[in-house]
């Protein structure tokens, strides 16, 4: 953590600003909290002063508000949470402005106000990431992290210097409940761990019809299935002469199966196992359709930068657990590009995705920019809040109007969560990096927040609590592809 101390003259002294100098700029402020929607609900959103000065008055007031004054020695800028939240709560659809003065050269500078709007709709007050270094030698140190947005508090739900330096991945949340979700472990513990409202279970996916054990994942909205994909994955490492990244993953052959939770079974469909490479499912809210992307079959001597996945719906029946006609929604064939992570809102209304030039795996590709779908027209746009750098995986908040997203963009190197809100038009504010108690923690913290996940209240585990399933034996799921006329096996010997 860096330096965060700061001196405050008075939060009730206010200098002699009278005969200050107006600047024609917006001051520089890092991280730049400049033209955003706020939730009500956020912690403080705490910056440093990029600009030259000796003493700095800040001011945050509204029209209806007397605000929030500092007066500062160094430009380190933190604010109480107490006046911060009373200064949202005043001002819930209305905006909020923020004036900075800078003291140079014997004279006050005041730069032009920062305007910036504080929504209605609060944000899900959670966030739970896997904390990962950015260098794929240290990839064996990892831990799974809880981070309160309405204050600073964060903890740690699960080191994996505690199970052998194993992979944990792909934690996934139903309806941003924390009281049921479930994660992968790899290597020594390997199982799918499910938590259900206090209830531990540890699952060995893979059956012998099956190319891997379940890997991404998306629970339907009726929390008993949730479809995996499997899949056959490789890297490429990249040391020299490739601009765009430095690891690639892809896949040499990948399937999607349903794993029904109450009666431990796998369900496979020759629909979802054709030899091409079905992958990334996400079910529609209503648990009608699951979406997914497809590229073509595998072929040894294609280059990987030729594979190119399409935006594929198929319809469910969940009562007869029958799949329909898979349906092409955005085509590769069309874009020249490759589609992945399509994430629906919990209210059906929008699509995220992320589209670049090639490839399922985003976060290594400076390519990948987000985009928006409206679902009741299938038409897509790429929305004004995209940067040069890697964005990559999408979580929606309950209440369908913010999403929080992975970008590249501080640093090129690792990924950090950004939030943003969305009106029910679909316009969409301006990114914003989770605020953070030090104004220079990203300058100092290096490490990746993997798969940021909103959740309505804490997750309320520990080591404790997981290291005895963790510990245990997984107990194997069953095959139930008898019952189709197919199974998932086409797609093996397809693909072998």
């Amino acid at each position: 953590m860096g330096i965060i101390a700061f001196v405050v003259f008075s939060v009730f002294y206010t200098p002699d600003i009278r005969n200050f100098k107006q600047a024609k700029a917006y001051p520089k402020i890092f991280p730049d909290y400049s033209n955003i929607v706020l939730p009500p609900n956020i912690a403080p959103v705490n910056f440093e002063i990029k600009e030259p000065g000796d003493r700095f008055f800040i001011k945050l007031y509204s029209k209806n508000s007397v605000g929030i004054t500092l007066y500062l020695k160094v430009p380190i800028v933190q604010i109480s949470i107490k006046s911060w939240r009373k200064l949202l709560n005043e001002n819930r659809g209305d905006s909020i402005k923020m004036d900075i003065y800078a003291h140079q050269d014997g004279s006050w500078i005041k730069y032009k106000s920062i305007v910036d709007f504080v929504s209605k709709d609060k944000i899900d007050p959670f966030v739970f990431y896997r904390d990962i270094p950015p260098t794929n030698s240290n990839w064996d140190q990892m831990a799974m992290h809880q981070r309160n947005l309405e204050s600073f508090d964060e903890s740690e739900v699960l080191n994996n210097s505690k199970t052998g330096h194993n992979c944990m991945n792909c934690h996934t949340f139903w309806k941003n409940d924390p009281n049921r979700m479930l994660f992968h472990m790899r290597g020594e513990h390997s199982g799918t761990v499910f938590y259900d409202n206090g209830k531990l279970t540890k699952i060995n996916l893979k059956t012998s019809k099956m190319l891997s054990a379940g890997a991404y994942c998306c629970w339907h909205p009726n929390g008993k299935l949730v479809a995996f994909a499997t899949n056959q994955i490789h890297q490429n490492y990249y040391l020299t002469g490739y601009e765009k990244k430095i690891k690639e993953v892809y896949d040499s052959a990948s399937d999607i199966v349903i794993y029904d939770v109450e009666k431990n079974t796998i369900l496979s469909f020759p629909e979802l196992a054709s030899g091409n490479r079905e992958n990334l499912p996400f079910w529609s809210p209503d648990g009608k359709f699951l979406y997914y992307t497809c590229a073509k079959q595998y072929k040894a001597d294609a280059p990987n930068e030729a594979v190119l996945y399409s935006l594929m719906r198929i319809s469910f029946d969940v009562n007869k657990n029958l799949m329909g006609k898979p349906e092409t929604i955005i085509s590769s064939d069309q874009t020249k590009k490759s589609i992945s992570f399509p994430t629906i809102s919990p209210d059906g209304r929008y699509m995220l995705f992320c589209m670049a030039d090639f490839g399922y795996f985003p976060v290594n590709n400076k390519a990948s920019d987000l985009y928006l779908m409206d679902m009741r027209t299938n038409q897509y746009s790429k929305p004004e809040i995209n940067s040069e750098e890697s964005e990559s995986y999408i979580s929606w908040s309950s209440n369908s109007s913010w999403f929080v997203f992975s970008s590249r963009r501080i640093d090129g190197m690792t990924s950090k969560p950004f939030i943003c809100h969305i009106d029910s038009a679909g316009h969409i504010s301006k990114p914003f990096i989770l605020p953070q108690k030090a104004p220079d923690f990203y300058k100092i913290n290096h490490r990746n927040f993997s798969r940021p996940e909103l959740i309505m209240s804490k997750f309320d585990l520990n080591f404790g609590d997981l290291n005895e399933v963790i510990n245990s034996k997984a107990i194997q799921a069953k095959d139930n592809s008898e019952s189709h006329s197919d199974t998932i096996s086409y797609g093996i010997e397809n693909k072998k």
